[in-house]
This record gives C-alpha cells, structure tokens and sequence, in this order.
C-alpha cells in the first residue's frame, strides 16, 4: 500500500478539544500530567517503574500467567509476559469493547497504535521494556454496540438480547456467523483463513470474551501484544480500597466536577463534558444482569431492581464478592491504571475527552494520570477509487473535510463565473453605513427599522449564494454525481470508514501483510490522518 499524511489540523475530523489537546493549547497544560512525546514518555516511565507497588505486578502477572495457561501462543507474548515481570517494564494500553469480528476498523487502529508507540519506545533503549496491553472490555453491558459489523457494505447481526456483561454472553446461539461463513465468503486463501478463524474462536469457545481473546490473540500475539480481560475477582480485590472509598465518599463525582470546573475556567467557558458523573459510578453484576448501585437514604439499592443493601452489608458484599462491583466508564481508568504499570492510554477522541475529566480524580486517590494520546487514523482507498480520485483531480484533504465542502470547492472550481457575493454585501454594509450615522439625530424608533432591513437584505443576499450554488450544481450535474459517488464509497453513512467498515472486509483483500502494513505507517505521537492506496 501506498500512504500519504496529511495533517490533523488542515481537516475538520476531531473536536475543537481534541484538536486544541493535539496542538498542545497551554490552557489544557495544567489538567494533564503531560502533552504526549518520546521524553515525556520516557520521563513518565521511569517515575512509574519505580514507584508502581511490587505487590500489585505480582498479582498481575500471576492473573496473566493462568490467563495464557491454556493458550498456546507466540514467543513475542511470552516473552513480554516475562519483562512485565521486571520493575523496569512499563504497559502502553489501548481498550474497547468485545465487537463482533472486532466490529469497526478503528478496533484495530487502536491496537496498532499501541503496538507502534511500544515499538518506538522500545527502540529508544532507556533501559524500560515498553509492553503493549489491549484491555478487553469485558463488564460493558451495551450488547447493542457489539453485536454487529459490516461486510462488503451488507450489516451481519447476531440477534440476541443481554443486559448484563457482554463477556459472559454465551455463543450458543451465534447463527449469523455460519450464515456469513456460507453466503459472504469465498474460496480464496483469506477467506479461507476468516473462516478457521471464526471456526476456531467463535464454535470452539464458551463466551463473548473467549471469542474476542482469541481472535485478538490470533491476530497480534507475533508482535507480542498482551491482551487482559479485567473481569477477574483475583484483579478487583486491588480495587475494594477504591470501591469502598466509592461508596461511602463518592470522590469520583466530587472531584470529577473540580475537573470540569477546571476545564470552563482555564479552557473554554461553553466547555461540555465528555461524560457527567453520577452521584455512585460503580455497578453490581448478579444473574447476568449488571446494575447501577444508587445511594439511598438508609444505604442503596440497585437500578430496576428491588435489591436493597445497608452501609454496612454492601460492605461485608464487597469484601466478600469483589468480582461483583464494576466501575463505570470514570472508574474503569483509574481500575486500569492501578493494576498496571502503564504510562500512555492510546484512544479515539471521545475517550481522550473523558479521560481529560479525570486528573483531580486520580490526584485524590494518588494515582498517576497516564499520559493520553490520540490514536491514529486512517482511511483505505482502492487503485479503482483512486483512480476515479485522479480523473476528478480531487484531493484527499477536500474529501476529508466533507461531502458539502468538496462539490462546493469543485464547483467553484468548474463554474466560469464567481459564486461568492460579497462584494454585494460589502457595498450593502457601505450603503447602510449612512443610515447608521442618522439614527442618533431622528426618533429611535428608526434604528430599529435599519437593523431590520439590513439584515432582510443580507439575508437576501446569502439566499441567492445558496440559489446560485445550486444552479451551477445542476449545470455539472454529471460531475457532481461522480464526485457523490466515490464520496460514498469512501464515507459509508456519511461518517470516517474506519467508523463502519470491518478489518476482515479489507484482510479479505490484503491479507497477512494488512497489519504489517499498518504497523509501518501508523505513528499516534504523530499529527497526520494516513490515506492508504491500494497498488
């Protein structure tokens, strides 16, 4: 494949927050640990190597060692499960939730971003080992968001109904895999290898997370990624200190709220929260269902439930069945953060939003923020599109910026006449001028008669810009078409690829060498959105 890189902030892709946080806006600089580069990196893991507790990579590494057991992997993951062992290894983590064939592309950007930065790191020889993590989201219980992907633009859906933890979700009834096995794939060497994959993780395994353990495994174990699955009671008995201290003080929703405070006053006033807090962020798993814990007059009791427990026996239930209690999406990073000895988390720009909302919290319990970094992104074009892209003279900038935004710019560019009017309005505002300097010498009723009819007549003016826009679009109908078209074959719904599209639809074109591929260009400590073409 082919890339080309073209900056983040010449395209419109993120949030203002995101883009600010990428071109590292001071005003963000005292709610982090540290805008993301190799020395702060580096600086970060030596910090953490020493003062991340012996006891805590002991019990992750015991929890590891029996999770890969019964594994037959690669050297490259063994031998990382041996470094991460030693107090000079670090994690760089990435996470998501258990998609169906890993659902959306950026499932696997993320991994790869990791992957790279580890990579990277390690290159450095700062004597720290840098170990990849993906962190499986095994507690979510939105089964909606996992339970389908897209091949070859046809949706496949597995029809199924769960309300608790989708990781425990049996795969008993995962017909529409042996459907798409029958009708979607071919006889061709990668299809061939698709279908021993979905054979060997999805029939031969008990659940969800089995299932995605595998595949990942499967996918990324030769270059050494180790993949954790955080549903564990040996994992969230480190966690009842910071449970308990959950559920009797809430200092997640007090300092979370100190965080967004933070953001309006030094950041942005019209700053909104990623995600707002609740008064409890803590879940209760039972028979299958996964419930919110509420706090109450005389102690909580659980959402849609009639289960009720005192203060002092949700105390004796946490100290009994830790596995039970399951943080939210606040309180998932500070689980993450003090079980692992991780330094960065690579995550889309949502993520990196609510993460920013976390530093007051992490203070409060003493943990350290990792540092946060914007995964890479990417989109996959084929010699045919790309071809079309050409005889258009298009550019990649142009498409990434919006289907509005490229036939506007292609019909200016086609039309021998100017469709911008403001030397009217220029002349208008001129005109009107006169008017302005009168108003204070005759009754005041007349200035608002002048507002009211400069703004008619603006108005009147951005209206005919619109009309003749779409005149001229009529007059190059064919070439807005064709312009619509390869738009939509890039945009699937009108969002980012990466957003809709499945690894295996392009794995079924590229095969092995897609990831390595990937591997080589990617690069998240970079600012560049990566456009692949196919040779």
């Amino acid at each position: 494949m082919k890339a080309y890189k073209i900056p983040y902030n010449s395209l419109n892709i993120h949030s203002e927050l995101i883009r600010d946080y990428q071109d590292k806006n001071m005003n963000l600089f005292p709610l982090i640990n540290s805008f993301p580069d190799t020395d702060s990196l580096t600086n970060l893991a030596n910090i953490k190597s020493k003062e991340f507790s012996d006891v805590n990579r002991g019990k992750l590494i015991e929890f590891l060692k029996k999770q890969y057991s019964e594994i037959n992997t690669s050297e490259n993951v063994q031998r990382n499960l041996n470094l991460l062992s030693k107090n000079n290894s670090v994690t760089i983590t990435t996470g998501h939730q258990l998609s169906l064939m890993t659902g959306p592309l950026y499932f696997i950007y993320k991994i790869v971003s990791v992957l790279k930065l580890s990579i990277l790191m390690n290159k450095r020889k700062t004597g720290i080992n840098y170990i990849p993590v993906f962190w499986m989201a095994s507690e979510d219980h939105d089964f909606e968001e996992v339970s389908s992907f897209y091949f070859k633009g046809k949706k496949i859906v597995w029809n199924e109904s769960s309300g608790g933890p989708v990781g425990e979700i049996s795969l008993e009834k995962l017909d529409c895999l042996s459907l798409f096995i029958k009708e979607e794939l071919g006889l061709s060497e990668s299809s061939i290898a698709i279908k021993s994959i979905i054979k060997k993780n999805y029939s031969k395994t008990k659940n969800l997370s089995q299932a995605t353990f595998g595949i990942i495994d499967e996918l990324f174990s030769d270059f050494g990624l180790l993949i954790l699955d955080p549903n564990s009671r040996k994992l969230k008995e480190i966690m009842i200190p910071f449970f308990k201290d959950e559920l009797f003080n809430q200092n997640c929703k007090k300092h979370v709220d100190v965080q967004i405070s933070k953001l309006k006053n030094n950041y942005c006033e019209n700053y909104k929260p990623q995600v707002n807090p609740r008064e409890i962020n803590l879940f209760y798993i039972a028979n299958g269902d996964r419930k919110r814990i509420i706090k109450t007059e005389n102690g909580f009791e659980l959402s849609d439930s009639n289960i009720k427990f005192t203060r002092s026996s949700i105390e004796e239930e946490l100290m009994s069945f830790p596995e039970r209690f399951s943080p939210n999406v606040l309180i998932r990073p500070l689980y993450q953060e003090v079980i692992l000895p991780n330094i960065a988390y690579v995550g889309g720009g949502g993520e990196i939003s609510y993460w920013l909302q976390l530093k007051a919290y992490f203070e409060n319990q003493n943990i350290i923020l990792p540092i946060l970094i914007v995964r890479d992104s990417a989109i996959l074009v084929s010699s045919k599109i790309s071809k079309k892209i050409d005889k258009l003279n298009i550019s990649y900038s142009d498409l990434l910026n919006g289907k509005n935004h490229l036939i506007k710019n292609k019909i200016k560019e086609l039309s021998s006449i100017s469709l911008d009017l403001k030397f009217l309005k220029d002349k208008l505002d001129s005109q009107f001028i006169y008017l302005e300097k009168i108003i204070s010498k005759t009754d005041p009723s007349f200035e608002g008669a002048v507002k009211a009819q400069k703004a008619k007549q603006f108005k009147g003016i951005e209206n005919l810009e619109k009309r003749l826009l779409k005149a001229q679009k009529r007059k190059h109908k064919n070439q807005v078409e064709e312009i619509e078209l390869v738009y939509d074959l890039l945009f699937p719904k009108n969002k980012l690829q990466e957003r809709t599209e499945n690894f295996f639809d392009y794995y079924s074109q590229f095969g092995y060498n897609f990831i390595p591929d990937l591997i080589h260009e990617f690069n998240p400590l970079n600012k560049d959105f990566i456009v692949f073409e196919s040779k």
